[in-house]
């Protein structure tokens, strides 16, 4: 049985921590609050920038998410690119597939003909110097001219295949269901649904 000076001593304790993190959550809050419109600032200003990217033939883009119920959950945005004369020209397609790491961020540029026009890794946590590599053009690059129903290849790519990248099977694959899903998503759009 605890006396009164225990007991006194167990519920200080628990104040003092209970303050403690009051006071650690409102700081948080407080720079929370100070740093989230930089964040979606910057967040903005590379989603921009790999749009631009991965379909260089867009001179703007339409400001209207196309995201629908139809289109696969890994698909996050969509939005029209059109050329100088105001004709689509393609579409950008932000897709977040599963790697290896967790969620692989990027962008896909996909014309109206269902034709890779260029892929950008925004962010990806995936093992450095293994999975990592997804974000380097070399990989990158493979799918530009690419059409539905890309495949991964361990021993030379043909047609429409792209290669692995060594020791990271699950990475290259979680970054051609990527590519393939916003393929799939500009096709639906096009047939209006």
């Amino acid at each position: 049985m605890l006396n009164k000076d225990q007991i006194k001593n167990i519920l200080k304790v628990g104040f003092t921590l209970c303050a403690i993190t009051a006071v650690s959550a409102l700081i948080l809050a407080c720079v929370n609050s100070v740093t989230a419109p930089v964040i979606a600032k910057n967040t903005a200003e590379k989603q921009s920038q790999a749009m631009q990217k991965v379909l260089p033939a867009a001179s703007e883009f339409s400001e209207d998410n196309l995201v629908n119920e139809n289109i696969d959950k890994i698909v996050t945005e969509i939005y029209e690119g059109k050329d100088e004369n105001g004709e689509v020209c393609g579409y950008a397609v932000m897709v977040s597939p599963n790697g290896y790491g967790g969620a692989i961020s990027m962008t896909v540029g996909v014309d109206t003909n269902l034709t890779v026009t260029g892929v950008d890794i925004i962010s990806q946590s995936e093992t450095p110097s293994l999975g990592a590599k997804c974000i380097e053009d070399d990989f990158k690059d493979q799918y530009i001219g690419k059409t539905q129903g890309v495949t991964v290849s361990k021993s030379g790519a043909k047609d429409n295949e792209v290669d692995a990248i060594s020791s990271a099977t699950i990475t290259s694959n979680a970054v051609t269901l990527g590519v393939n899903t916003a393929i799939d998503a500009v096709s639906l759009i096009k047939e209006g649904k």
